[in-house]
């Protein structure tokens, strides 16, 4: 039975094929005019209508393929395009870190070479007292790296901004000249008269002359006397912004706008030699 099938399809395969060959051999050998050739054109006729019709039906579908795939494609695109600025920001974010670290550093070195008699050692700054009555920061640094209480601390281009009042093995408590118990051997840069910085509190500091007839005017730079023993003398410390009638005390009120930001402080300078000979001078309470 299996075998009568098989010999049916092959006959049939095989008649399938000589009618083939015929066909095209008739083909090839007729006129234009031909049978076959005149239903060819029939056949064109007929189709090319259809054709035209489906590829107007199916153009939106395959415009939506194209655009489905153009958006994988545009998707990737923005993704790597993403990447390629996230890393392009990072590295201009780590070379304006690099500018201003050369900037900083920069700056230190020419405070170094404007003054050769002084050793300071670079610390950064850790933390700093929210209390607005205590004005302090600490530095990362202290004894095992060679600082002691009453050391100046300048900023990083060189003006006071307080002194060392504690010292652990790894950690450094500054008063900041601003702190209502800070007091700094001063003088007027312009005429020497000599005083004492004092801090307000709150970001204030004042100059208070031993001379109260002393000529002085708003503009005018105040720098450290060197007095007391803790601070070097010449170091800035601000410029006078106001000057007010005598106080209760008969003092002048003189207001001092400090040089440093000192609320913007990231990196510090400590005065290493020479080292402080004595405390430094107290504020009075009230004064």
């Amino acid at each position: 039975m299996v075998e009568r099938q098989n010999r049916r399809q092959r006959a049939l395969i095989i008649t399938l094929v000589i009618i083939c060959i015929l066909l095209v051999t008739v083909y090839s050998r007729e006129s234009k005019d031909g049978l076959f050739h005149r239903l060819q054109r029939f056949s064109l006729d007929i189709v090319s209508p259809l054709q035209k019709g489906m590829s107007k039906v199916l153009s939106p579908v395959k415009d939506g393929i194209g655009y489905l795939t153009d958006l994988g494609d545009a998707k990737s695109e923005r993704d790597r395009l993403k990447e390629e600025v996230e890393s392009l920001q990072d590295v201009v974010d780590e070379l304006e870190e690099m500018k201003l670290e050369n900037k900083t550093l920069t700056k230190m070195i020419a405070v170094k070479e404007s003054r050769p008699d002084l050793e300071y050692l670079v610390v950064d700054v850790i933390g700093a007292n929210p209390d607005v009555w205590e004005q302090t920061i600490q530095i990362g640094a202290g004894y095992s790296n060679g600082l002691q209480e009453y050391m100046a601390v300048l900023s990083e281009d060189g003006s006071l901004i307080g002194r060392i009042t504690l010292c652990t093995s790894e950690v450094s408590l500054v008063q900041l000249i601003t702190d209502e118990r800070s007091s700094v051997g001063a003088m007027l840069q312009n005429n020497a008269e000599m005083g004492v910085v004092k801090g307000e509190g709150r970001g204030g500091v004042r100059l208070e002359l031993l001379n109260q007839d002393a000529e002085v005017e708003t503009g005018d730079v105040v720098v450290t006397s060197g007095l007391g023993g803790t601070c070097p003398a010449g170091i800035p410390v601000g410029t006078i912004t106001e000057i007010s009638e005598r106080r209760a005390d008969l003092s002048v009120g003189i207001v001092i706008s400090p040089r440093a930001s000192l609320t913007r402080l990231d990196r510090v300078m400590v005065v290493t030699s020479p080292l402080p000979r004595t405390a430094p001078i107290k504020a009075e309470e009230g004064g």
